[in-house]
């Protein structure tokens, strides 16, 4: 088995050979390798909308929907929030072999 990863017949395309376990253990965990070398940002939601909660948690299958609420941008300021939704990124990088939709919402709304 071959994988591949970056974009068809391209120069910057990376293949190689898949030498690893057969089972969906190690398929999984040879995934979350490359995703972890390839350092793709996961998706961090605002949650302003139903529609999008009911399209990433609702309709999603068994997923754990984390909301975050963060304090309100005129009770803070720009780099605290900013700071806020950094330290967000990490744990939801740190946790996306898990089955997590990371959501903030702005306290009052």
């Amino acid at each position: 088995m071959y994988w591949d990863y970056g974009m068809e017949n391209k120069k910057d395309s990376k293949k190689g050979k898949y030498e690893g376990a057969r089972d969906a253990q190690g398929i999984t965990a040879f995934a979350n390798d490359l995703l972890n070398k390839a350092d793709i940002q996961p998706d961090v939601h605002e949650l302003i909308k139903q529609k999008t909660y009911d399209e990433e948690c609702k309709n999603a299958g068994q997923v754990v929907c984390v909301l975050t609420f963060l304090p309100n941008i005129y009770d803070s300021n720009a780099a605290e929030r900013n700071g806020y939704l950094k330290n967000l990124m990490k744990v939801a990088k740190t946790q996306r072999s898990q089955p997590f939709v990371f959501f903030w919402v702005q306290s009052g709304d």
